[in-house]
């Protein structure tokens, strides 16, 4: 289990690292696009059509490539009421390895269903700039793929842990828990 854990740590620093350096360089980029844009329309008196398309997918694209990061540190959506029932007992370790186990299930759901849907978009084009919409729901699958990765080393460290108890570190619900906590 060490090495298995170890690998997909290595891998999923590699890939969230990346990813989140994409990320910021596609929000400076749409930045950019958005300052061009109101300047152009506000300034000057008209407007570009491509600058609205082409900000939306830039920011359809940096939120696939963040997720990743969100999910290996536990900074996604919980439910609050019913984690604090359970925080302090030992069910918690059963409970984050169901929501685990559910959200990977999901994610290889999603990457199926992202896949097809980019594979059917590839005769249709965007209005403005003329890319297929393949280009556009590729980050799908990829996106999928990024999380699920970094799910499937959770959930080893979840299922770790409940052999050896505090022995993987594990980020559930915004806060560390296993190693070091």
């Amino acid at each position: 289990m060490d090495v298995i854990i170890r690998y997909l740590g290595f891998l999923n620093v590699v890939i969230t690292r990346v990813a989140g350096y994409a990320a910021t360089a596609l929000l400076f980029g749409m930045l950019g696009v958005v300052i061009v844009h109101v300047f152009y329309r506000y300034v000057l008196g008209d407007s570009f059509g491509w600058t609205e398309e082409l900000s939306r997918t830039m920011m359809v694209w940096m939120a696939f490539l963040y997720f990743p990061t969100a999910h290996r540190y536990g900074m996604n959506v919980s439910l609050d009421i019913f984690v604090s029932m359970v925080q302090h007992t030992p069910w918690i370790r059963y409970v984050g390895l169901a929501i685990e186990l559910s959200v990977f299930v999901m994610l290889c759901g999603g990457i199926w269903l992202g896949w097809g849907l980019m594979s059917r978009a590839g005769s249709s084009f965007t209005l403005s700039l003329q890319l297929p919409l393949s280009y556009v729901y590729a980050i799908m699958p990829i996106g999928f793929a990024m999380v699920a990765l970094v799910s499937l080393e959770r959930l080893c460290r979840i299922i770790g842990n409940l052999f050896n108890p505090g022995r993987y570190e594990v980020y559930v619900f915004g806060s560390s828990t296993g190693a070091g906590s």
